[in-house]
């Protein structure tokens, strides 16, 4: 009879522990590949990207995030515009794009977007910070919210859940291609298989 084990839990966000001086994005070596947090791809303003998701692999909705600072995005030809720059999520379910050929142009003279996945997880309770009142009449900062039927939450490097220690598991890594990046992305859960979301990433020009 064979018996099959369970891979020992592995928390990257303890390996991307802070070193001092360090720049960010945090880089390390890992199982003779250099992974990281999030990407800092280096762009042209005016360039268009094209993305494409080519795998899931997880029971979670998956997706990658786009953030450039000091401009803005445009995606399939509709700008996203705000004050100070953008962050724009696209999920592998949507249904207003075609996840195999998303076209992404960047407007910014900073020379670099950042990449990162995503993914979504179900909770049942959080707890919230404010001035609330209690059935005594005192106040409080702080109270447990609690959703009976579950709600969906966008989790990432840096989201409340990833600060809270809950989904220690996030991590990516790439290979180059022609023109552009294959990226093998964990999620929260803690193992190592790199596979819960894996896209691309291309230069038109």
């Amino acid at each position: 009879m064979t018996i099959e084990r369970c891979p020992e839990p592995v928390n990257f966000k303890e390996i991307f522990r802070t070193i001092p001086g360090e720049e960010f994005p945090k880089k390390r070596t890992y199982k003779g590949k250099t992974i990281f947090l999030a990407d800092k791809l280096p762009v042209k303003n005016k360039e268009t990207l094209t993305f494409s998701i080519e795998n899931t692999n997880s029971r979670y909705t998956q997706g990658f995030c786009i953030s450039v600072y000091n401009g803005y995005l445009s995606i399939n030809g509709e700008p996203m515009e705000y004050e100070k720059g953008v962050n724009v999520c696209l999920w592998e379910d949507s249904e207003m794009l075609d996840i195999k050929n998303i076209e992404v142009q960047v407007f910014s003279k900073k020379g670099f977007v950042f990449i990162e996945n995503v993914w979504e997880e179900i909770i049942y309770e959080e707890e919230k910070s404010g001035h609330f009142q209690k059935e005594d009449g005192t106040f409080t900062h702080n109270k447990i919210v609690k959703y009976p039927e579950g709600k969906i939450v966008p989790c990432h490097v840096d989201s409340v859940r990833w600060r809270q220690g809950l989904c220690n598991g996030a991590a990516m890594y790439s290979e180059n291609i022609p023109k552009g990046k294959r990226y093998f992305c964990n999620d929260g859960v803690e193992d190592d298989d790199f596979d819960d979301i894996i896209f691309t990433v291309t230069r038109q020009n």
